[in-house]
């Protein structure tokens, strides 16, 4: 076994009037990784988080789920290690009560009840909306029906948890206790894949980056390696974080040398540059 839990091969998938939104997309996810799908806008990545989830099948290539082909009818034996949000939290959102839409998926399962309901009770916490519970998901705010949506994932414990622009239309808050919440499934084991063109968000979220343009696979590194790649990232139509954009500039002020391939040693450079003119700053104030 080579821990592989999810792999794309061969990837193609086109539109009805001939659109092609992937073609020819391969890569392999194994398990307790922490990935992220980057992209602009129409680059192919929510059209990649259907095809993963199996809720899409492909013009051609195949997904393989824990070893399974995701068109075959054995799909269903492995599904329920599946967990996927998607980016519209009122798509998994339907019944009376949260607490209804949470304990659905164990109960679809074949849980008995009581686990059910434990199940969901336990989902409720981790995402921090168990006080939620008896209130309908349409009088919630934009941000707990996203904490919802992950419960609804959670509910069933999967091993692999698929996200489609978890951060996008959160306020600062509701996207720290996102990311906080990711981090903390992540360091439980949970394979982690994380679709997005929110670039500032992922080095909190992930370790390894894909890279889409286009509907092509264009870059598959580290973190530190992609967001530290400025023709990379130009090449799909992504600006860089502003740490990485400030580093850059200081280099070409002639400020430092070399810039840092990864975040630590990004932060890094920026303080010393600051400490650096505050005591230069100083030393002019003390000769004037």
């Amino acid at each position: 076994m080579d821990g592989s839990v999810l792999v794309a091969i061969d990837l193609h998938y086109r539109y009805h009037g001939g659109v092609d939104a992937l073609s020819g997309v391969s890569f392999t996810i194994r398990r307790g990784e922490r990935v992220g799908i980057l992209g602009a806008n129409g680059a192919g990545k929510s059209t990649l988080v259907l095809l993963l989830a199996g809720l899409l099948k492909p013009s051609s290539g195949r997904v393989e789920l824990f070893g399974v082909d995701t068109t075959s009818r054995s799909l269903e034996k492995v599904r329920s290690r599946l967990g996927v949000v998607f980016q519209d939290p009122e798509d998994q959102l339907f019944n009376t009560t949260v607490f209804e839409d949470v304990v659905y998926g164990p109960r679809s399962l074949g849980m008995g009840e009581a686990e059910a309901e434990r199940s969901a009770e336990e989902a409720l916490r981790a995402v921090n909306a168990f006080h939620l519970k008896d209130r309908p998901p349409h009088r919630l705010s934009f941000g707990e029906k996203k904490r919802v949506a992950i419960a609804t994932a959670l509910a069933h414990k999967p091993e692999v948890l698929l996200l489609d622009e978890p951060t996008a239309n959160l306020d600062p808050a509701s996207r720290g206790s996102l990311v906080a919440l990711l981090k903390g499934l992540g360091s439980e084991g949970v394979t982690i894949v994380i679709s997005t063109h929110d670039i500032e968000a992922l080095p909190d979220l992930v370790d390894r980056v894909i890279v889409l343009n286009e509907g092509k696979v264009i870059g598959d590194s580290s973190i530190s390696g992609t967001l530290s790649n400025l023709h990379l990232l130009e090449s799909a139509s992504l600006a860089p974080p502003t740490m990485v954009r400030i580093v850059h500039e200081l280099k070409e002020r002639g400020l430092i040398e070399d810039v840092p391939t990864d975040y630590r040693g990004l932060m890094g450079v920026i303080i010393r540059a600051l400490e650096g003119r505050s005591g230069k700053n100083n030393l002019e104030k003390g000769r004037s």
